[in-house]
């Protein structure tokens, strides 16, 4: 898929690409989908093409498609032309990230004593 070609599933009503969330909501962040198929080509192209949106057109899509809570959290911000800006994305996309999983485990401790035959 190139980013000329109007492919109306993954646009929105202003001709806009749909963020990967809002494209694919089945796909978690983190999965391995995002590296294959579908999925890695609408991820590239949406990477590139939000990169060449000038900084008052990112602000206005940025409104309109909040990343979501708590996964994508982070995500615009590791797409900055900053290297600083872009390192605290990372920053905060790992902590939100530890925070998740030692929640899980201290919210639901019995899961550690459960075994996948």
């Amino acid at each position: 898929m190139n980013d000329d070609e109007s492919n109306a599933e993954l646009r929105d009503s202003h001709g806009d690409l749909l963020p990967p969330w809002r494209a694919f909501p089945e796909l978690p962040r983190f999965s391995i989908g995002w590296r294959m198929g579908r999925p890695e080509s609408h991820l590239t192209n949406w990477t590139d093409w939000y990169l060449r949106l000038g900084e008052d057109d990112r602000r206005e899509y940025r409104r309109r498609y909040r990343a979501p809570w708590p996964l994508w959290t982070g995500f615009y911000l590791t797409l900055s032309r900053s290297n600083a800006t872009t390192v605290f994305g990372f920053v905060t996309t790992a902590i939100v990230f530890l925070v998740l999983v030692s929640l899980r485990f201290a919210l639901f401790p019995w899961v550690r004593g459960i075994k996948i035959d």
